[in-house]
């Protein structure tokens, strides 16, 4: 009898691992995912009518394909958003014969951007402009096509067939008495073209650091008479890296002579920051950052300006506040009083008291450092 009980356990497993194989499991992945502000349509299978549908593309792809509304379990799409996703992607290994062998179920919103009409539509083609980027330059000089915080972005007004007129005035501007830059996120906005009756001005082409770490969008606002007649939209792609646009691993070091980077954002002209080029202390790689502040403020507002400011900074992009003391960090200058350290996987940042001495100010810096 215990030999027959062997045989037939011997026999179940044979089964059972045949059942295996023949059902293999389905593949789960987290993925990211763009969804298009733009819809297309979709003809399935079998049937001879057209459907409405997203347009959706996943990291990594370079162009939009159709998705039917409602195959990404708890998303629901408005039209005329822009989004990022972060999806669970199921690639079922049995799908049923009549759909999909993919399912998606939305994890997060990362971002959701309504993208703007161009308005009045009754405007004659030569009235209208284009925002572009038209140049990325990486605080680190670092190969990306990806801006991080503190990188520096070239920006142009076009006609709306993408020419750029420079020095001479393109026919758009006469629609208009003023064209502006703004973000509704941002509290300043830039002026790009203005027209005071006696005399106008008109920037082509400008620049700007941002302190965003997610995409957001940029407007580009035509007034005349203080009515609204005309906007354009881009949505700006933006990535943090270790810390701000710092990688410490890829980016750039300044051996000899490093330079002191003027950090503003026109869109937010609350900081302004002065950021060394990268540099190395006992074999680590690290920035001195400091806050510049108008010289006309008193002493004690000066000073509370700077700690306040750079507090905001850490905290923005750091985020985490730690304990650590002065023998945590390979960079500090001998003697450096610490306030505040903060830090996260890549990196170490200590806000730095520096009482006046013979040779400088009193005056708040943080030394951020590779871990």
């Amino acid at each position: 009898m215990k030999r027959i009980y062997i045989a037939i356990m011997a026999l179940t497993g044979i089964l059972l691992s045949g059942c295996n194989k023949e059902n293999p499991a389905d593949k789960v992945e987290t993925i990211l995912m763009y969804v298009s502000s733009e819809t297309g349509n979709y003809q399935p299978w079998g049937s001879e009518t057209s459907f409405e549908c997203m347009l959706v593309k996943e990291e990594g792809e370079s162009e939009f394909h159709p998705l039917p509304y409602g195959d990404i379990e708890g998303f629901e799409y408005q039209q005329g958003h822009e989004y990022e996703l972060k999806v669970q992607k199921t690639t079922l290994a049995n799908p049923p014969a009549d759909a999909s062998n993919i399912a998606y179920k939305l994890l997060e919103i990362i971002s959701d951007i309504p993208k703007a009409d161009p308005r009045p539509q009754e405007l004659p083609e030569e009235a209208k402009f284009k925002l572009q980027m038209a140049q990325l330059l990486p605080f680190m000089n670092l190969d990306t096509q990806f801006p991080a915080p503190f990188d520096y972005l070239l920006f142009r007004i076009t006609d709306n067939n993408d020419d750029y007129s420079f020095p001479s005035q393109p026919e758009y501007l006469k629609y208009y008495d003023l064209i502006e830059m703004s973000s509704p996120g941002l509290p300043d906005t830039f002026t790009v073209y203005k027209d005071e009756g006696t005399s106008s001005s008109f920037t082509s082409q400008w620049g700007s650091y941002f302190w965003e770490i997610t995409d957001f969008p940029l407007f580009l606002k035509g007034y005349k008479d203080g009515e609204l007649i005309y906007e354009y939209s881009i949505t700006q792609v933006m990535r943090q890296r270790d810390f701000i646009g710092i990688d410490w691993k890829n980016g750039a070091i300044a051996i000899s002579n490093p330079t002191t980077n003027c950090i503003f954002n026109i869109l937010d002209k609350r900081y302004e920051f002065l950021l060394t080029d990268t540099q190395i202390v006992n074999d680590t790689p690290y920035v001195k950052i400091m806050l510049r502040i108008s010289a006309s403020l008193s002493d004690a507002d000066y000073l509370k300006g700077q700690e306040s400011g750079l507090k905001w900074l850490l905290n923005k992009y750091l985020g985490n506040k730690t304990s650590s003391s002065a023998s945590s960090f390979k960079t500090l200058p001998e003697g450096a009083e610490i306030v505040e350290t903060y830090e996260n996987n890549t990196t170490r940042a200590a806000l730095v008291h520096k009482p006046e001495d013979e040779m400088n100010e009193e005056r708040f810096y943080v030394i951020a450092e590779a871990k």
